[in-house]
């Protein structure tokens, strides 16, 4: 058996203790990346409808509940909001427009305001809106996406969207690519302890002559 002295384990918990502060956030939050990523594959890929029915394993499934209600809020407040300039399109697409700035707002905080926690939430956030709506643009021709407050068809956001615009043709590309901008977030959000602009430490000192 090997035997740690005091003053050995003192030594290697001072000289770690930093790097587990540093990335302890990006580690636990790599399973819930994983199936996020793994849930929206799935939804663009083969079935649409694992955008709203996954088995989330069950330490999971209460994040996902809360994040992804706290982002319907938004996207319906949203929708609300951007109504007040009178203008259809802006009213459609506000919902998603809030939805993905809110979280990016959060994101600019924190990195102004050099809070670590703050910046890779909003990150989080931020990839999470990207990559929950790609599924909303990809099922934009089907419309099979239940609506809130069991609203027709005709009210889907994509569909208006990608038909006004005249691309709806082309919606699974977008799909992906808004897929692959919230992956790529992901990304950030995990390697953001590295990426993160380190302040310098200055140091005042007077000379008396």
């Amino acid at each position: 058996m090997i035997q740690i002295k005091g003053t050995d384990f003192h030594s290697f918990v001072s000289k770690t203790w930093p790097y587990v502060i540093k990335w302890w956030f990006s580690v636990v939050c790599i399973p819930f990346c994983w199936v996020l990523a793994h849930q929206y594959w799935m939804a663009l890929k083969w079935e649409i409808s694992f955008a709203w029915m996954y088995d989330y394993p069950f330490f999971l499934a209460p994040f996902f509940f809360f994040i992804d209600n706290f982002l319907l809020i938004v996207h319906e407040a949203g929708h609300t909001f951007f109504g007040l300039f009178g203008n259809r399109f802006l009213t459609i697409v506000g919902g998603t427009l809030l939805e993905i700035l809110l979280p990016f707002g959060i994101f600019v905080y924190g990195w102004i305001a050099a809070r670590r926690y703050t910046t890779q939430l909003g990150l989080l956030l931020t990839a999470f809106a990207w990559i929950e709506s790609s599924a909303y643009a990809a099922d934009a021709l089907e419309r099979r996406l239940p609506l809130i407050g069991n609203l027709p068809k005709s009210a889907h956001d994509f569909y208006n969207l990608f038909t006004r615009s005249g691309v709806l043709e082309s919606h699974q590309e977008i799909a992906w690519g808004m897929y692959w901008v919230g992956i790529l977030l992901l990304f950030i959000f995990l390697a953001w302890p590295v990426l993160e602009t380190q302040k310098a430490d200055y140091v005042d000192l007077k000379v008396d002559v």
